[in-house]
Protein backbone atom coordinates (compact mmCIF):
# COMPACT_ATOMS: atom_id res chain seq x y z
CA UNK A 1 0.00 0.00 0.00
CA UNK A 2 1.47 3.34 -1.03
CA UNK A 3 0.50 6.74 0.26
CA UNK A 4 0.06 9.28 -2.50
CA UNK A 5 0.09 12.97 -1.60
CA UNK A 6 -1.62 15.28 -4.11
CA UNK A 7 0.86 17.56 -5.81
CA UNK A 8 -1.32 20.61 -5.24
CA UNK A 9 -1.54 19.92 -1.49
CA UNK A 10 2.21 19.42 -1.29
CA UNK A 11 2.84 22.68 -3.14
CA UNK A 12 0.50 24.66 -0.89
CA UNK A 13 2.07 23.29 2.29
CA UNK A 14 5.54 24.05 0.94
CA UNK A 15 4.56 27.66 0.34
CA UNK A 16 2.94 27.88 3.77
CA UNK A 17 6.05 26.39 5.40
CA UNK A 18 8.20 29.04 3.68
CA UNK A 19 5.95 31.79 5.06
CA UNK A 20 5.93 30.25 8.54
CA UNK A 21 9.70 29.73 8.59
CA UNK A 22 10.34 33.36 7.68
CA UNK A 23 7.97 34.42 10.44
CA UNK A 24 9.53 32.18 13.10
CA UNK A 25 13.03 33.53 12.40
CA UNK A 26 12.08 36.93 13.90
CA UNK A 27 9.38 35.73 16.29
CA UNK A 28 9.64 37.99 19.37
CA UNK A 29 9.61 35.28 22.02
CA UNK A 30 12.05 35.81 24.93
CA UNK A 31 14.95 33.40 24.55
CA UNK A 32 13.91 32.44 21.01
CA UNK A 33 17.44 32.88 19.69
CA UNK A 34 18.74 30.35 22.19
CA UNK A 35 16.31 27.68 21.02
CA UNK A 36 17.96 24.75 19.25
CA UNK A 37 17.57 24.75 15.50
CA UNK A 38 15.42 21.56 15.52
CA UNK A 39 13.04 23.22 17.99
CA UNK A 40 12.61 26.26 15.75
CA UNK A 41 12.07 24.04 12.73
CA UNK A 42 9.47 22.07 14.70
CA UNK A 43 7.74 25.34 15.64
CA UNK A 44 7.57 26.39 11.98
CA UNK A 45 6.19 22.98 10.99
CA UNK A 46 3.62 23.11 13.83
CA UNK A 47 2.48 26.57 12.73
CA UNK A 48 2.19 25.28 9.17
CA UNK A 49 0.08 22.31 10.22
CA UNK A 50 -2.24 24.45 12.35
CA UNK A 51 -2.68 27.11 9.67
CA UNK A 52 -3.00 24.68 6.79
CA UNK A 53 -6.77 24.13 6.98
CA UNK A 54 -7.36 27.90 7.10
CA UNK A 55 -5.12 28.80 4.17
CA UNK A 56 -6.25 29.05 0.58
CA UNK A 57 -3.69 28.60 -2.15
CA UNK A 58 -2.99 27.17 -5.56
CA UNK A 59 -5.97 25.28 -6.92
CA UNK A 60 -4.04 23.33 -9.54
CA UNK A 61 -0.29 22.76 -9.44
CA UNK A 62 -0.19 21.23 -12.93
CA UNK A 63 0.32 24.44 -14.93
CA UNK A 64 3.02 25.59 -12.50
CA UNK A 65 5.03 22.38 -12.23
CA UNK A 66 4.48 21.41 -15.86
CA UNK A 67 5.99 24.60 -17.17
CA UNK A 68 9.52 24.65 -18.60
CA UNK A 69 10.43 27.37 -16.09
CA UNK A 70 8.84 25.50 -13.18
CA UNK A 71 11.95 25.78 -11.00
CA UNK A 72 12.11 29.55 -11.51
CA UNK A 73 8.38 30.07 -10.87
CA UNK A 74 8.38 27.83 -7.80
CA UNK A 75 11.50 29.48 -6.39
CA UNK A 76 9.99 32.91 -6.92
CA UNK A 77 6.81 31.90 -5.12
CA UNK A 78 8.73 30.42 -2.18
CA UNK A 79 10.90 33.52 -1.82
CA UNK A 80 7.84 35.77 -1.94
CA UNK A 81 6.12 33.78 0.81
CA UNK A 82 9.27 33.81 2.94
CA UNK A 83 9.57 37.57 2.41
CA UNK A 84 6.07 38.12 3.77
CA UNK A 85 6.81 36.06 6.88
CA UNK A 86 10.13 37.82 7.44
CA UNK A 87 8.54 41.26 7.01
CA UNK A 88 5.83 40.58 9.59
CA UNK A 89 8.28 39.08 12.08
CA UNK A 90 10.90 41.78 11.56
CA UNK A 91 8.34 44.57 12.06
CA UNK A 92 7.42 43.21 15.49
CA UNK A 93 11.08 42.54 16.34
CA UNK A 94 11.83 46.22 15.68
CA UNK A 95 9.24 47.08 18.31
CA UNK A 96 11.28 45.33 20.99
CA UNK A 97 14.58 46.67 19.66
CA UNK A 98 13.53 50.27 20.40
CA UNK A 99 13.91 49.81 24.15
CA UNK A 100 17.11 47.82 23.65
CA UNK A 101 18.63 50.69 21.67
CA UNK A 102 17.60 53.17 24.37
CA UNK A 103 19.20 50.97 27.03
CA UNK A 104 22.38 50.73 24.98
CA UNK A 105 22.62 54.53 24.74
CA UNK A 106 21.93 54.99 28.45
CA UNK A 107 24.20 52.19 29.57
CA UNK A 108 27.19 53.52 27.66
CA UNK A 109 26.78 57.11 28.86
CA UNK A 110 26.06 56.22 32.49
CA UNK A 111 28.87 53.67 32.77
CA UNK A 112 26.77 50.54 33.10
CA UNK A 113 28.69 48.92 30.26
CA UNK A 114 31.54 48.14 32.67
CA UNK A 115 29.53 45.28 34.19
CA UNK A 116 28.03 42.77 31.78
CA UNK A 117 25.80 39.75 32.22
CA UNK A 118 24.10 37.31 29.89
CA UNK A 119 20.92 38.65 28.32
CA UNK A 120 18.33 35.84 28.53
CA UNK A 121 16.59 37.06 25.36
CA UNK A 122 19.68 37.09 23.13
CA UNK A 123 22.18 34.91 25.04
CA UNK A 124 24.96 37.48 24.57
CA UNK A 125 26.86 39.66 27.04
CA UNK A 126 25.02 42.89 27.78
CA UNK A 127 24.95 45.51 30.48
CA UNK A 128 22.55 45.05 33.36
CA UNK A 129 20.48 47.98 32.07
CA UNK A 130 20.09 46.27 28.69
CA UNK A 131 18.88 43.09 30.38
CA UNK A 132 16.40 44.97 32.56
CA UNK A 133 14.96 46.97 29.66
CA UNK A 134 14.80 43.87 27.43
CA UNK A 135 12.80 42.00 30.07
CA UNK A 136 10.56 45.06 30.52
CA UNK A 137 9.81 45.28 26.80
CA UNK A 138 9.02 41.55 26.66
CA UNK A 139 6.73 41.92 29.69
CA UNK A 140 4.90 44.84 28.07
CA UNK A 141 4.58 42.87 24.84
CA UNK A 142 2.62 40.09 26.53
CA UNK A 143 0.82 42.36 29.02
CA UNK A 144 -0.71 44.40 26.20
CA UNK A 145 -1.78 41.17 24.43
CA UNK A 146 0.33 42.06 21.42
CA UNK A 147 1.06 38.38 20.83
CA UNK A 148 -2.64 37.82 20.25
CA UNK A 149 -2.76 40.75 17.84
CA UNK A 150 0.22 39.26 16.02
CA UNK A 151 -1.50 35.89 15.61
CA UNK A 152 -4.69 37.63 14.45
CA UNK A 153 -2.74 39.53 11.81
CA UNK A 154 -0.90 36.37 10.78
CA UNK A 155 -4.09 34.41 10.11
CA UNK A 156 -5.67 37.43 8.43
CA UNK A 157 -2.74 37.38 6.03
CA UNK A 158 -3.64 33.84 5.05
CA UNK A 159 -7.06 35.06 3.96
CA UNK A 160 -5.96 38.28 2.27
CA UNK A 161 -2.87 36.82 0.59
CA UNK A 162 -3.62 33.28 -0.66
CA UNK A 163 -0.55 31.09 -0.94
CA UNK A 164 1.46 31.88 -4.04
CA UNK A 165 -0.17 35.28 -4.65
CA UNK A 166 2.04 37.59 -2.59
CA UNK A 167 4.32 40.02 -4.37
CA UNK A 168 6.57 42.69 -2.92
CA UNK A 169 5.55 46.31 -3.30
CA UNK A 170 7.76 49.41 -3.03
CA UNK A 171 5.36 50.89 -0.49
CA UNK A 172 6.02 47.93 1.84
CA UNK A 173 9.76 48.62 1.85
CA UNK A 174 9.07 52.30 2.50
CA UNK A 175 6.86 51.44 5.48
CA UNK A 176 9.56 49.22 6.97
CA UNK A 177 12.14 51.98 6.59
CA UNK A 178 9.77 54.49 8.21
CA UNK A 179 9.17 52.04 11.06
CA UNK A 180 12.92 51.77 11.59
CA UNK A 181 13.14 55.56 11.81
CA UNK A 182 10.29 55.60 14.32
CA UNK A 183 12.08 52.99 16.43
CA UNK A 184 15.22 55.15 16.49
CA UNK A 185 13.13 58.22 17.36
CA UNK A 186 11.48 56.40 20.28
CA UNK A 187 14.86 55.23 21.60
CA UNK A 188 16.22 58.78 21.48
CA UNK A 189 13.12 60.18 23.18
CA UNK A 190 13.47 57.63 25.96
CA UNK A 191 17.20 58.13 26.51
CA UNK A 192 17.73 61.81 25.73
CA UNK A 193 16.65 63.24 29.14
CA UNK A 194 19.11 61.02 30.97
CA UNK A 195 21.90 61.69 28.48
CA UNK A 196 21.30 65.45 28.82
CA UNK A 197 21.58 65.29 32.61
CA UNK A 198 24.73 63.17 32.41
CA UNK A 199 26.22 65.74 30.04
CA UNK A 200 25.43 68.49 32.56
CA UNK A 201 27.19 66.46 35.25
CA UNK A 202 30.29 66.18 33.06
CA UNK A 203 30.22 69.92 32.29
CA UNK A 204 29.79 70.80 35.96
CA UNK A 205 32.69 68.63 37.06
CA UNK A 206 34.82 69.99 34.22
CA UNK A 207 34.16 73.62 35.23
CA UNK A 208 34.89 72.86 38.89
CA UNK A 209 38.14 71.23 37.85
CA UNK A 210 39.10 74.36 35.92
CA UNK A 211 38.36 76.54 38.95
CA UNK A 212 40.45 74.43 41.27
CA UNK A 213 42.74 71.92 39.63
CA UNK A 214 43.63 70.32 42.96
CA UNK A 215 40.16 68.88 43.38
CA UNK A 216 40.12 65.21 42.42
CA UNK A 217 36.77 65.39 40.72
CA UNK A 218 37.54 62.74 38.15
CA UNK A 219 37.03 60.04 40.75
CA UNK A 220 33.58 61.47 41.50
CA UNK A 221 32.43 61.51 37.88
CA UNK A 222 31.85 57.77 37.62
CA UNK A 223 29.69 57.30 40.78
CA UNK A 224 27.88 60.61 40.16
CA UNK A 225 26.82 59.51 36.67
CA UNK A 226 25.70 56.11 37.92
CA UNK A 227 23.62 57.62 40.72
CA UNK A 228 22.19 60.24 38.37
CA UNK A 229 21.29 57.59 35.81
CA UNK A 230 19.50 55.46 38.41
CA UNK A 231 17.62 58.46 39.80
CA UNK A 232 16.38 59.47 36.36
CA UNK A 233 15.39 55.96 35.35
CA UNK A 234 12.42 55.99 37.74
CA UNK A 235 10.39 58.73 35.96
CA UNK A 236 11.41 57.32 32.58
CA UNK A 237 10.13 53.87 33.48
CA UNK A 238 6.77 55.42 34.29
CA UNK A 239 6.63 56.75 30.72
CA UNK A 240 7.86 53.50 29.17
CA UNK A 241 4.43 51.78 28.90
CA UNK A 242 2.94 54.78 27.08
CA UNK A 243 5.86 55.04 24.66
CA UNK A 244 5.74 51.31 24.07
CA UNK A 245 1.99 51.43 23.43
CA UNK A 246 2.33 54.29 20.93
CA UNK A 247 5.14 52.50 19.10
CA UNK A 248 3.14 49.25 19.14
CA UNK A 249 0.21 51.01 17.45
CA UNK A 250 2.47 52.27 14.67
CA UNK A 251 4.11 48.86 14.35
CA UNK A 252 0.84 47.01 14.00
CA UNK A 253 -0.38 49.52 11.46
CA UNK A 254 2.58 48.46 9.34
CA UNK A 255 1.87 44.78 10.04
CA UNK A 256 -1.76 45.08 8.99
CA UNK A 257 -0.76 47.00 5.87
CA UNK A 258 1.56 44.14 4.99
CA UNK A 259 -1.08 41.44 5.39
CA UNK A 260 -3.78 43.38 3.57
CA UNK A 261 -3.89 43.66 -0.18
Amino acid sequence: MTLEIPTTLLLNYTLLLARSAGFVVFLPIPGMRSFPVPARIALAVLLTVLAGPLASGVSDAGPILGNDAAAWVLGKMILAEAALGVAVGAAVALLLEAFGLAAQILGFQAGYSYVNMVDPTTQVDASILNVMIALLSSLLFFTLDLHLQLLRAWFAGLENWPLGSFFTRPIDALRMVQLGGLVFETAVRLSFPVVAVLLLIDLTLGLLNQINGRLQLLTLAFPAKIVGGVALLYPLLLLAPRLFHDLAESTYEVVWMLVRR
